[in-house]
């Protein structure tokens, strides 16, 4: 699936700690760097809690947009974690908006606590394709533990990203970004992620 447009919507979000800030710069820079003129907008919850981060990443070939994606107006999910993922599509997202989703579930404070209960995964997993145009779920954690660096999942999230189709920007545009953003000694394993989660939705559209 092929989202060639002037511009775009997209919300990277998840728990803190898993790295979707650093994704949603690396997402702006390639767009930037592609020619299109790119807002950014961080909303943060108890991140160092755990609590939700939801990046907002719009780009256009004109003048600048808001930071905010505005409500029910998403095109592009990038989710870390599906409940997350939930959280945000209820919000902004639309009959149209197409979505990649990890697997793997984060527990909230509130679950850990015992105030409430974690929604059962096949719900879960309904809702969000209920939510969709189209979604793709990927094992994006297991991948990481695999390469044995659960930090490098934000890496390995973009890679599935750019291998859904769901966006038109060249590979060689994303290793140069990856190269400029992330500190020296991490770009192999950061670029070995990468190309790791191209191959988690290349096929799957």
């Amino acid at each position: 699936m092929s989202r060639e447009k002037e511009s775009a919507n997209s919300i990277i979000t998840g728990v803190g700690g898993q790295g979707n800030v650093l994704a949603a710069r690396l997402l702006a820079s390639v767009a930037l760097a592609e020619g299109h003129e790119v807002t950014v907008g961080d909303v943060y919850g108890l991140t160092q809690r755990g609590g939700s981060v939801a990046s907002h990443v719009r780009w256009i070939k004109g003048k600048p947009l808001s930071p905010l994606v505005p409500q029910n107006s998403l095109d592009i999910l990038v989710a870390f974690e599906p409940l997350e993922g939930l959280r945000v599509l209820t919000q902004f997202g639309n009959q149209d908006t197409v979505a990649i989703v990890n697997d793997t579930p984060i527990m909230p404070i509130g679950v850990q606590a015992g105030r409430f209960a974690y929604p059962n995964l096949p719900d879960l997993w309904d809702a969000l394709r209920k939510l969709t145009r189209g979604l793709n779920v990927v094992s994006a954690t297991a991948i990481a533990q695999r390469l044995g660096d659960i930090q490098i999942l934000n890496m390995v999230m973009m890679g599935a990203l750019f291998g859904s189709g769901f966006i038109s920007f060249g590979l060689d545009i994303f290793e140069k970004q990856i190269h400029s953003l992330v500190s020296k000694r991490y770009v192999d394993s950061d670029l070995l992620a990468f190309k790791e989660g191209i191959q988690l939705t290349k096929t799957i559209h």
